[in-house]
């Protein structure tokens, strides 16, 4: 989606690049992204542009702008944009519509803004949740879209999508993104999976919001629930089986506050 600098204003025009639907344009970077008035972007999609330090311009400021000021940062787009048409492969089979990522990439955000972590590690979060199911392009897509709960051998080949991540990324992002989305699905207790360790605060963030958002959202194998029982469902998760929970999957004052943060 690179390279509109090749189209007249009229030709850009006719693409149709505003974007009003966030779950139907999400996928649709440029450099820059144009638009006919940014008063129409969602908050999510301005995050990620924020996040990937994108411009966003209008179409009276196109002849304006120098498309050609940063050759590295068209390069990096252009690698960005392959991997999210693999996200793209994947959201279609396993949910059939888009929006899973981004919406997990902005919770994560939000709550690591909350706890006032510095400005990069915010944005390897970001990232890092942008890309964290990216290792399910190589599960078998029989498994991946199957509509009812999963064998125990179709369970185990899933969780592999974790540390498979990085034979998809591994020359694109660096180590310490690479590293929470391989740990995302991993728990405090140490009962998550690929590697049955303690997450670090990324992978953290990342496991909570990922979970918020399958739980408040329909997929293949369940129907959405409401937010009030997504907040009892993760409460629930940051206590002791003995103590009524389910297990100590999750750090209660990190729930807490993500929980806080989806009140507002």
């Amino acid at each position: 989606m690179v390279g509109y600098y090749k189209l007249d204003k009229k030709e850009i025009e006719q693409r149709n690049i505003e974007c009003h639907n966030i779950e139907e344009n999400i996928y649709r970077l440029c450099w820059p992204l144009i638009v006919k008035d940014k008063k129409n972007l969602t908050k999510e999609l301005l995050y990620l542009y924020e996040m990937l330090d994108i411009p966003i311009i209008t179409l009276d400021e196109v002849e304006q702008f120098d498309f050609h000021k940063n050759k590295k940062q068209q390069k990096y787009l252009e690698e960005f944009s392959s991997y999210l048409e693999l996200n793209i492969k994947i959201e279609m089979i396993e949910e059939q519509k888009l929006g899973h990522l981004l919406r997990v990439a902005k919770y994560a955000k939000d709550l690591a803004e909350s706890l006032q972590l510095d400005q990069k590690h915010i944005k390897n979060i970001y990232i890092a949740a942008l890309f964290h199911d990216v290792g399910k392009y190589l599960i078998p897509e029989e498994i991946l879209g199957k509509p009812g709960k999963l064998t125990d051998e179709e369970f185990e080949t899933m969780q592999k999508h974790c540390l498979l991540a990085r034979q998809i990324v591994d020359r694109f992002l660096n180590e310490e993104i690479i590293k929470m989305i391989e740990s995302h699905h991993e728990r405090m207790d140490k009962s998550g999976y690929s590697m049955g360790i303690t997450p670090n605060i990324g992978a953290q963030i990342i496991g909570i919001a990922d979970s918020y958002d399958a739980i408040t959202s329909s997929r293949v194998y369940h129907n959405a629930e409401k937010k009030e029982e997504a907040f009892e469902e993760l409460l629930l998760c940051t206590k002791k089986k003995e103590e009524g929970g389910k297990g100590t999957l999750y750090d209660s004052a990190l729930v807490n506050q993500f929980i806080e943060i989806q009140k507002c």
